[in-house]
């Protein structure tokens, strides 16, 4: 049988001097890893230690520290495998793709709640004469092009011009659905000086609001009419 050789204690020295720190992350496998090959260079000391001196018998006990380290190593081997298997990966970084927001587009179509359209003169065309002081009925046929419907609460108002002898607002004579049509009539009286007269008018919902005709519902409805002494009519 070869002697295994013995170990000085400065080879011991050196082979535990310490290892410059770095200042990098650690992984948990590397320090794992470190301590598992301390154990192996201390059990390989110990079992040199206990080897047979020059002259010494063997004993039938046969070689304890040898076969101690050799179970020792397994089970480190094995313990750093499943180390090894067990520690999961770590996780990649990965940039998150920013998610494009939908673009909100204005409703088109929409129709705004009160608004009104001229249709046709049922009486009392532009330019009508009249005696002064006779008395009319000015008839408009109006449509309700908004999308609320006009009940008797809704009233036609004077805005300017002459108001022809009329009350200066009165209500709708019925509902009018959207896209509904309405015959808006009205008394009125020529003035006594002959000359042209304008009379302009809208529309005013219950809460006050005055609106007309048009895209914008600002335009007024009118009627014209020509004042002329007796003797002049046709």
């Amino acid at each position: 049988m070869t002697a295994r050789p013995y170990l000085t204690g400065g080879m011991f020295m050196a082979m535990l001097k310490p290892v410059k720190p770095n200042m990098k992350k650690i992984h948990p496998n590397h320090i794992f890893l470190f301590l598992w090959s301390g154990t192996i260079v201390i059990l390989f000391i110990s079992a040199g230690c206990n080897l047979p001196k020059p002259g010494q018998a063997l004993t039938p006990t046969g070689d304890f520290a040898g076969t101690s380290a050799a179970q020792t190593v397994s089970a480190l081997t094995t313990q750093f495998a499943q180390m090894i298997t067990s520690t999961p990966p770590p996780a990649a970084q990965t940039s998150a793709q920013p998610q494009s927001l939908p673009t909100l587009t204005p409703a088109e179509g929409v129709k705004p709640c009160e608004r009104a359209e001229f249709v046709s003169d049922v009486t009392v065309p532009d330019g009508s004469e009249f005696s002064p002081g006779q008395t009319f009925i000015k008839t408009w046929r109006l449509k309700n092009t908004g999308s609320c419907t006009w009940t008797t609460s809704y009233r036609i108002v004077f805005e300017s011009g002459n108001v022809l002898g009329a009350p200066p607002s009165f209500n709708l004579p019925v509902n009018v659905p959207p896209d509904g049509l309405v015959d808006i009539s009205v008394n009125m009286k020529a003035p006594d000086q002959p000359r042209d007269y304008e009379s302009y008018w809208k529309l005013q919902n219950p809460q006050g609001v005055i609106f007309g005709l048009g895209s914008g519902g600002d335009k007024a409805f009118w009627v014209k009419i020509r004042v002329i002494e007796a003797g002049q009519q046709p």
